[in-house]
């Protein structure tokens, strides 16, 4: 491509990116625009900066290709006659092309592509508009958004039947798999399996997102009161990472059993503190592998890279994430709400699940997650219900005719 994306950390600690012509290494002055005032200022995180950023690129490599400038394309956009059919469908199946290096000859997913014509519908709007100021036509700019966003993948929707959570059998698989001593442990040296066996356990038991998990630092843990500190801590300047884990939650504490919070202690005692000598900086989970990054907090493509390596361990684990864990511990609350003596009402059950999640009251988030043991319960009330009923008749497959 002869567009590319620079990323970099400010003195502040904010992450930032930058979409730049490799031909002139200059970077590009309204794609960089649009992404500041239109995503960064509303502070959304830096993948959706680099998600707009890239979907404007491939925009920008469909003009070059097409020999069209970005004088031409402004001369279109103020003569509003923006692209004739045949270019939207050109355009259409430009964004569905993988411009990665070993992806020349394949085609990104449904919705990569959805995702990038959005980003270009809103992207020359809003260009429209900077350019045009109060002589913007709005039927014709509307017409532009409706032409690209109709030719969009069409969305079929989530399937609600599909299983989120792991079932219980493939919960003891990983663990067992995960146990530093077990034959079926894919990873080699010491530190690190005891590293991985930690983190599947704090997914396992508390049911945090990753990022959550890569943001927990030492003084986040109250070994007193057996409690973690989930807090949220954007563009933090003391975070190495180019990419920093998110914290999408609101900041909470979660209570921990004896359990994990002795492998937390026997983690930072036998593992992590010889790997992070001379390191300023107290991330809990750290890179133990030798080489200039040993001691560093993990980074989010190591962290991803753990759970690929886990799924090719079993045939029952290969579609085990760290998603799949927090939807596991949602089932497992569910069920341990609803074997209560004393039940609760629908509201008490909100309120607990969304502190322990980080969720807003209200938000109906907690419906997302609980879907599995919702549907597993009306099976269970409909067998019930046929059961009671009255025994068909033996003879009602016989032909009445007879």
């Amino acid at each position: 491509m002869l567009f590319g994306l620079e990323n970099f950390v400010m003195d502040s600690g904010e992450r930032y990116c930058v979409l730049f012509d490799k031909r002139t290494f200059e970077p590009l002055y309204y794609p960089n625009l649009y992404v500041t005032t239109q995503v960064r200022n509303p502070s959304l995180s830096l993948s959706v900066m680099k998600s707009s950023l890239s979907a404007i690129a491939v925009f920008m490599e469909f003009l070059s290709l097409r020999s069209i400038t970005q004088e031409g394309l402004e001369i279109r956009l103020r003569s509003q006659s923006f692209f004739d059919e045949y270019e939207y469908d050109l355009l259409s199946d430009f964004c569905q092309k993988n411009f990665s290096r070993h992806g020349s000859q394949s085609l990104v997913s449904k919705h990569v592509k959805y995702v990038r014509m959005t980003v270009i519908a809103e992207y020359v709007v809003w260009l429209s508009r900077i350019l045009l100021q109060k002589q913007t036509n709005i039927e014709k700019l509307k017409g532009f958004e409706r032409a690209v966003k109709s030719r969009r993948p069409k969305s079929k929707g989530r399937n609600q039947l599909l299983e989120k959570g792991l079932t219980s059998e493939q919960s003891q698989l990983l663990l067992k798999v995960l146990n530093p001593d077990s034959k079926l442990n894919p990873f080699v040296d010491e530190a690190t399996k005891n590293r991985n066996k930690l983190m599947i356990l704090l997914l396992h038991y508390l049911g945090v997102r990753g990022g959550e998990l890569l943001n927990i630092r030492v003084r986040d843990i109250d070994f007193q009161r057996n409690q973690i500190l989930i807090a949220r801590r954007s563009d933090d300047p003391d975070d190495l990472r180019l990419y920093q884990p998110l914290v999408k939650t609101l900041d909470r504490r979660l209570p921990v059993s004896d359990l994990v919070v002795h492998e937390i202690y026997r983690y930072i005692t036998c593992y992590r503190r010889s790997a992070c000598r001379n390191k300023k900086h107290d991330y809990l989970f750290v890179v133990h592998k030798s080489g200039p990054t040993e001691g560093y907090p993990v980074s989010l493509s190591s962290y991803k890279k753990i759970f690929s390596i886990i799924r090719k361990t079993s045939h029952h684990l290969r579609n085990v994430s760290a998603h799949k864990l927090r939807h596991s511990w949602n089932e497992r609350f569910s069920q341990q709400l609803d074997e209560m003596t004393t039940p609760l009402s629908e509201q008490e059950q909100e309120k607990m699940r969304s502190y322990l999640m980080g969720w807003k009251e209200g938000s109906g988030t907690s419906a997302i997650y609980n879907r599995r043991f919702v549907r597993r319960k009306s099976e269970k009330a409909a067998l019930s219900l046929q059961a009671g009923l009255t025994k068909v008749p033996s003879n009602i497959g016989e032909n009445v005719n007879e």
